[in-house]
Formats: C-alpha cells, structure tokens, sequence
C-alpha cells in the first residue's frame, strides 16, 4: 500500500512540473552510482520567461533552479571525502534541483533541501523520491528566517555565491540555521565571484578554507 501511495504522489508533483515545463528522464551520476534523474529540457525559456516577467527579481520565479550546475556535481564529489554518519542532519541551501542534497541523502544523512523557488522545491521532491525517507523540503527565502527555528551542523549550498549583492543576506542565513560548532560547505565553478564572497566572507569574521575538485 505504502509504494502505491508514494507512486500516485511521485505522479501527482511529475504532472504538476509539466504543467509549467518539459521534463525529459534519464539517470545520472551521484554519490557513485547511477541515480533516476528528471530534468527540465529547455532551461533558457524560463530564463526568458522570467526576464518578461513584472517582478524578474522575484525569488519564488527564479529560473536557475532549472539547470545542471557543475558546482553541484563539485559538491556531490566532496561530501563523499567527509565521512557522513548515518543520520548526520544536513541542511541544503539554494536547492533547485536537489543534487546535492539528494547526495547527502544517498550517503546516510537526513536532509532538509530548502529553496525560495516553488517550482524548485517540487522537482526536488520528484527528484528524491528514491530517498523519501531521508529527504524533506521546506521553503526558505534567506531575508525572511523568522518561521525557521531549526540549526544544523552541516550546511551545503552549490553555486549560490554568483551575485555579490545576496551576500549581506546569505551571511545571516547562515548563522542563523548553523549549529554553533558546525560547517558551510559551499561549492562555486571557480567565478571571480567566488573569489570576492570568500574575501568577503572572511571579513564578515568567517574562517574560510578552499579545495579544488578536479570533475575532470
């Protein structure tokens, strides 16, 4: 009963995304094995749609959630170097698609994937749902925490540091669901932006240490 159930939601969240956009199936790479994978098949017309759009800032419509970023692939292959527990709570930031919360997941942890996106927030759901059980998304615009009370002591975040003017609300964010003690893992594609956030960073009292990840 239990996978008959899980299987009319799976449906219920697939119709739901193609409402708004193709979706094409496959499988990819994560955590070392091959993992079904939904993706969106034309990620530039909801770009273009959002550049149309009467508030193109607004969170809930942003299109990047859409995209393959190799940044997420990065941090896949990291959290694989640090040595995961079973039950390890882990926190994702700027989700959209869910790889590398869904990474965590594969690995034993029990993720939150958060992101101020909707539509993001129901492909990661579809995306996960292999791993249901350790999965969990919630909604979480970084300037507006109040109704967000949990801490975590690891955070993950790919390719959330691209627009230096998100900094000064990222920063708070993440003190504000970090465990006194804990770890932001963040990966970047190696962007001059990611060298500004982490001098930034570091000025804002962060102690900040990098590693490259060779994906060949």
């Amino acid at each position: 009963m239990r996978v008959g159930v899980d299987q009319r939601r799976s449906l219920r969240l697939l119709a739901r995304l193609e409402r708004k956009v193709e979706i094409e199936h496959g499988k990819t790479e994560i955590a070392g094995t091959e993992y079904p994978w939904a993706r969106v098949v034309n990620p530039d017309r909801l770009l273009e749609e959002t550049l149309q759009n009467a508030e193109p800032e607004s969170a809930d419509i942003d299109p990047f959630w859409a995209a393959n970023w190799r940044a997420a692939q990065g941090l896949d292959r990291h959290l694989g170097t640090i040595g995961i527990e079973p039950g390890q709570k882990i926190l994702e930031l700027g989700g959209g698609s869910g790889r590398a919360g869904i990474s965590a997941a594969l690995r034993g942890a029990d993720v939150c994937i958060t992101d101020a996106s909707s539509m993001a927030l129901i492909m990661c759901q579809f995306n996960a749902r292999a791993v249901a059980e350790r999965v969990r998304v919630r909604k979480l615009d970084w300037s507006k925490l109040n109704g967000f009370h949990e801490r975590f002591p690891i955070v993950i975040g790919s390719d959330i540091v691209y627009n230096p003017s998100l900094y000064p609300i990222l920063e708070p964010c993440m003190r504000h669901v970090l465990e006194p003690s804990g770890v932001v893992l963040l990966s970047e594609p190696q962007r001059h932006t990611g060298d500004r956030f982490e001098h930034w960073i570091r000025m804002a009292g962060w102690r900040c240490d990098s590693q490259l990840v060779d994906l060949g």
